[in-house]
């Protein structure tokens, strides 16, 4: 009896440690920009718990796609997923280089090598 006790005690904590570890991914909060190419298909992506949307501007025109995101600092990799049924979202899905950073007093993100600054409301 005292061994299947000692057993069960044992697996309950080495399943806290997951949860408690698979929790602690990074959070990124708010809406960081790329103004594009001279001013021409800016894009933005905004970060709440484990979603992002992501807006794109071009000739004042706006498209939303919105989904998941997960970074993972081991690898340095941020991966973002959609819904099969979110249009053109395919552009943005898959897994990317991610870095953030602050420069000059500037928060920053990078995915796939593009930099985008962190919008002050």
């Amino acid at each position: 009896m005292k061994n299947i006790v000692r057993i069960a005690s044992i697996a309950l904590v080495a399943v806290m440690l997951v949860c408690m570890l698979a929790s602690c991914s990074p959070k990124l909060s708010g809406s960081y920009k790329n103004d594009g190419i001279f001013g021409v298909g800016a894009t933005t992506y905004t970060f709440k718990g484990s979603n992002v949307t992501i807006t794109t501007e071009v000739g004042g025109f706006e498209k939303t796609v919105e989904g998941k995101y997960e970074i993972d600092d081991e690898t340095g990799k941020i991966t973002l997923t959609f819904e099969a049924e979110e249009e053109d979202a395919e552009a943005y899905a898959g897994t990317f280089d991610f870095a953030q950073g602050e420069e000059n007093g500037v928060k920053y993100i990078k995915i796939g090598g593009a930099q985008y600054t962190k919008v002050e409301k």
